[in-house]
């Protein structure tokens, strides 16, 4: 309990700000492509079909925090399902505003406990789900996860037109996949939007190098376009409602919380 795998959201949150600085930069540095230019407008014509569609599973890899990757499901009704995928929590937020959160069994494993706080949080959540207030900050940094509001960012100041974009060397994805890299920004300090070569051009992948904010670069990998989304209450049985360990839990199991 307490290890610094909890402190990837604000390893995110940073990625996030630097995206959306970048974004709103709308520069190319250093490219000779004309603002109206062909990869220009594939670069906007990709991020329209990405507003426009009615869901996107989104994977955020943040390898400043250990090479954690954190898979986001959600759809335009603000359903969302969100998984770490080291195993550490899996959280759902429903449409409605309920969000709940479990974490491993491994994470509440008691012979790992160090104090009574640990002890009493293994004891009162291990194997449930912890049905989250209104104004938790657990709650909050979920629901700020679940909106991917630095995506939407720069999907809104990217579908715009009179974009300029540096098109680099295709490359195939894991996939197969064959996507064209458009890139916003120099080298080293960059915005770059992976899109389809063939058939729509939807953005498979973003990748926000700015050593600034990350010692190295983010990426948010998007696919599953148009997949629905279905939240369920967890069963009654395995559901926890409790502000003190909530509590507990802000302060052993979410230390990379912001408080804000």
């Amino acid at each position: 309990m307490g290890s610094n795998k909890t402190r990837w959201l604000a390893v995110l949150g940073a990625a996030g700000a630097a995206l959306a600085l970048t974004a709103c930069g709308g520069e190319a540095g250093g490219a000779v492509t004309d603002p109206q230019s062909t990869d220009g407008a594939l670069l906007s014509q990709s991020f329209q079909l990405f507003k426009q569609a009615p869901s996107v599973r989104v994977t955020a890899r943040a390898a400043v925090a250990m090479g954690t990757r954190v898979e986001i499901t959600t759809d335009r009704r603000k359903n969302c399902l969100a998984d770490a995928q080291n195993g550490f929590f899996q959280a759902a937020v429903e449409h409605g505003g309920r969000t709940w959160i479990r974490w491993s069994d491994d994470v509440l494993d008691p012979a790992r406990a160090i104090s009574a706080r640990q002890t009493e949080l293994s004891k009162g959540l291990r194997g449930k789900w912890l049905e989250l207030s209104d104004n938790g900050r657990i709650r909050k940094s979920m629901v700020d996860l679940c909106t991917l509001a630095t995506v939407h960012t720069i999907a809104e100041q990217l579908s715009q037109p009179g974009q300029r974009a540096v098109r680099e060397d295709e490359v195939n994805d894991e996939n197969g996949e064959r996507l064209a890299p458009l890139r916003q920004g120099e080298k080293g300090n960059s915005v770059t939007a992976y899109v389809k070569t063939d058939g729509k051009p939807y953005p498979r992948k973003i990748v926000v190098d700015m050593p600034t904010f990350a010692p190295e670069p983010v990426d948010f990998l998007l696919d599953a376009y148009g997949d629905p989304v279905s939240v369920k209450p967890p069963e009654r049985s395995r559901t926890v409602r409790s502000e003190h360990l909530e509590a507990l839990a802000e302060k052993e199991l979410a230390a990379g919380l912001s408080s804000g």
